[in-house]
């Protein structure tokens, strides 16, 4: 049956024929990109049907093309208000839709108010696992999966994304098994390659390596497919000690990966600039919001302790972990009534003049508060978060803002020999332009700490690995929160983690991975010779 008809006869209109015959002229008109006329229709159908929430769904899509955010949004909404009654591959639609527009709280209600014991189609309910996985509710979306595989449903897909809720629950014995499925199904998938090699398993490490390296020599077809298995070597090797091989490996990834993405080192520092004209100065802190709810942001460059950080708060009864959001930045986006890629573009910046960051603080924590209800301090530690300081003061002054440094060049590197999803830290995968970002990012944390003294924390990664108690003991203290020595002890959490870092914090803090550069500081020598570093040192 017809998408539109099911939904439509699931409304019980009484102008059924009226209904779809405009809905299916507004897709027609859309389709050739007669914006006006497929608006027209649009509301015709609901006209005759309010609760139509294909219509909605296609008004959302047409404000979207024409950067029209908010409308955008509220037409989103509205669908997903009338989702219930819907087909079940409608309803995902709209809550991936919520999911990429920032409405990630009203995602959830929708598959939440979903008969998910009734939805046939095996197919809806792994997207459905995936979209809950971007929702971080991986226990929910393990069930999804198992259900799928239950039902005969079971491929290398579904067994990978097992795997990755399994590993971020901390359930490492059960993620490993689920990963040699998913290439037991399909022996040329990289990504379970990839995720199994990051448990850090020594144990059948060479075995790993050595079918990897078949998979390599037999040729791997694009570079966004060879750069997993690359990375996925790297890994195997340098835990078998072969250094020389693992970086070879490390630069074949990087490497592939850097054909696949687009960075423009002269773009990124002009956009550092205008981040940091637009932000000249910060005003007096005028506490507008109330201060019920407390966000910390944790900022900093990725893979400098921001996990570890979060992990100890964590311990806090005061503090709610959730992890690294996108709310800030999509809120941003709304209440300038324009999206753009990233957190700021040159227009985004230019409209700062304009924003009502009371709105924006507001909107803020209302998106938040589904993940944290009721809890007085919660954690937001999307380290990018540190490009938008100025308008974290601005919007909300009560804010608790913990910025993480790390060792230049251990920072560089730890960004190198990751993998990130998508394009994401575009700069990490050359070593002239992670330089570059680190001196822009460098910069920019200057700016912040020079406007608006004593509103950062600064914490070093080396002294927070060396001293847990102590550097846990400024940070409760600047948070004025009550210390106590059970803070540090990571280990016993059995808390989510959702980040790059999920299997390293489930152990108790070390410095082991101070001086992580050394190893191949020969390799590293042109990223050492852009920072002003010397290797020797």
């Amino acid at each position: 049956m017809d998408l539109g008809a099911t939904a439509v006869a699931a409304t019980h209109s009484t102008a059924r024929h009226e209904v779809l015959h405009a809905y299916q002229m507004a897709e027609d008109a859309f389709a050739i990109g007669n914006l006006s006329e497929s608006v027209k229709f649009a509301r015709q159908a609901l006209q005759q049907a309010p609760t139509f929430a294909p219509a909605h769904l296609l008004l959302s899509t047409i404000a979207f093309s024409g950067g029209q955010l908010r409308l955008a949004v509220r037409d989103l909404l509205r669908a997903s208000e009338h989702a219930t009654r819907q087909p079940a591959t409608l309803i995902a639609a709209i809550a991936l839709r919520l999911i990429s527009l920032g409405e990630t709280g009203a995602a959830l209600k929708t598959i939440n108010d979903m008969d998910t014991a009734s939805i046939q189609e095996s197919s809806v309910l792994f997207d459905l696992a995936q979209q809950l996985t971007l929702l971080e509710q991986h226990g929910v979306a393990l069930q999804f999966l198992e259900e799928v595989e239950s039902r005969g449903g079971e491929t290398f897909l579904t067994a990978y994304f097992r795997g990755n809720a399994m590993k971020f629950m901390g359930r490492m014995d059960d993620a490993e098994r689920a990963f040699e499925r998913s290439i037991a199904l399909k022996s040329e998938y990289c990504h379970s390659h990839w995720a199994l090699a990051f448990l850090g398993r020594v144990a059948g490490a060479a075995r790993r390596a050595n079918r990897i390296q078949a998979l390599i020599t037999g040729g791997v077809p694009t570079d966004a497919d060879r750069c997993y298995l690359e990375y996925a070597q790297y890994r195997e090797l340098e835990m078998l000690g072969d250094d020389v091989a693992a970086w070879n490996s490390l630069e074949h990834g990087f490497r592939s990966k850097r054909r696949t993405i687009r960075h423009d080192v002269a773009t990124e520092t002009k956009l550092f600039d205008l981040v940091m004209n637009a932000f000249p100065s910060l005003p007096p802190p005028q506490v507008t919001l109330p201060e019920e709810s407390t966000p910390i942001f944790i900022v900093g460059m990725p893979r400098t302790g921001t996990t570890l950080l979060e992990r100890i708060l964590g311990n806090s009864d005061a503090i709610a972990l959730c992890g690294e959001l996108n709310d800030l930045r999509m809120q941003y986006k709304w209440v300038t009534d324009y999206y753009c890629p990233g957190y700021f573009d040159a227009r985004s910046l230019a409209e700062i003049g304009t924003v009502d960051f009371h709105l924006f603080g507001r909107r803020y924590l209302e998106h938040v508060k589904w993940r944290a209800p009721g809890a007085p301090f919660f954690t937001d530690k999307n380290p990018g978060n540190f490009v938008m300081i100025g308008a974290i003061l601005r919007a909300l002054p009560h804010a608790r803002i913990i910025h993480l440094r790390r060792d230049p060049l251990d920072a560089c590197f730890s960004n190198l020999k990751e993998l990130f999803a998508a394009n994401a830290y575009a700069y990490s995968y050359d070593l002239h332009e992670l330089a570059a970002h680190h001196r822009n990012y460098a910069r920019l944390m200057e700016h912040w700490q020079e406007i608006a003294p004593g509103r950062i924390l600064d914490l070093r990664y080396e002294d927070l690995v060396t001293e847990p108690e102590l550097q846990t003991q400024r940070v409760m203290q600047y948070l004025e929160l009550p210390y106590s020595s059970d803070l540090v002890h990571v280990e016993v959490s059995n808390k989510i983690v959702s980040t790059a870092s999920s299997v390293q914090v489930r152990e108790p803090i070390h410095s082991r991975n101070i001086g992580g550069w050394r190893r191949y500081a020969q390799q590293l020598q042109p990223l050492a010779d852009a920072l002003g570093r010397d290797t020797d040192n």
